[in-house]
């Protein structure tokens, strides 16, 4: 329900999303640094019709030389309605393991293949790839989520630090700070009046990633 999320939202201090126009199409890039040094970019090609639906395309390509050596590709597609996840396909190649995953909704749940295996699973997840900011009605409580790199489900928790203030292309943009908890390493995010991902962090392995819009269109 509309008034619901906007109640929920105003009582995290949010504001609701600002409108989009009808039949939107942005595309968003980022920049991806480990340890500080810039090891690879990302993608987002986002379009939005009035009628409620999405249509994401994704690509991202990380790779590290030296003592240690890592490779990492992906690309994806998601189709969204109303919120909830009703297509997805993916293949990703992480330092040679590879995994492709297709998702379709069959009009009562969410039907997933990962490499060839089948599963039934809910329809409201949350997909890593983090393009958007989960329903309210996930802040501040667990959160399903799926993996698009090997397509894992689980759950975490998603929570609400506060407005923080970023610059991008030189100028500044106030965000609202997010923390996943619960789900392997945590995770900061940080999303725009529009409730779109800005900015990415999270420490694996003794490895600062940071994943950083630079600029969009």
């Amino acid at each position: 329900m509309p008034a619901l999320r906007l109640t929920l939202a105003l009582s995290l201090g949010l504001a609701a999303p600002a409108a989009l126009p009808a039949n939107h199409t942005e595309e968003r890039y980022y920049s991806i640094l480990v340890d500080g040094r810039e090891t690879g970019q990302a993608r987002l090609k986002i379009v939005e019709q009035d009628d409620g639906s999405a249509y994401v395309a994704a690509n991202a390509s990380v790779k590290i030389t030296g003592l240690f050596s890592y490779t990492f590709q992906v690309e994806g597609q998601e189709w969204w309605k109303k919120g909830k996840l009703i297509g997805l396909k993916c293949f990703c190649n992480a330092n040679g393991k590879k995994c492709e995953m297709v998702a379709g909704h069959d009009g009562m749940n969410l039907r997933i293949r990962v490499n060839g295996q089948d599963r039934v699973s809910r329809d409201d997840l949350w997909t890593s790839s983090f393009w958007k900011l989960a329903d309210a009605k996930f802040h501040n409580k667990q959160v399903p989520l799926l993996a698009v790199d090997n397509g894992e489900e689980r759950t975490g928790k998603l929570d609400y630090v506060g407005t923080e203030r970023l610059t991008v292309a030189n100028l500044p943009v106030t965000c609202y700070r997010f923390r996943v908890t619960g789900a392997g390493v945590p995770i900061d995010l940080w999303f725009d009046q529009y409730h779109r991902l800005v900015r990415q962090e999270f420490t694996d392995s003794g490895r600062r990633t940071i994943i950083q819009l630079i600029s969009r269109r």
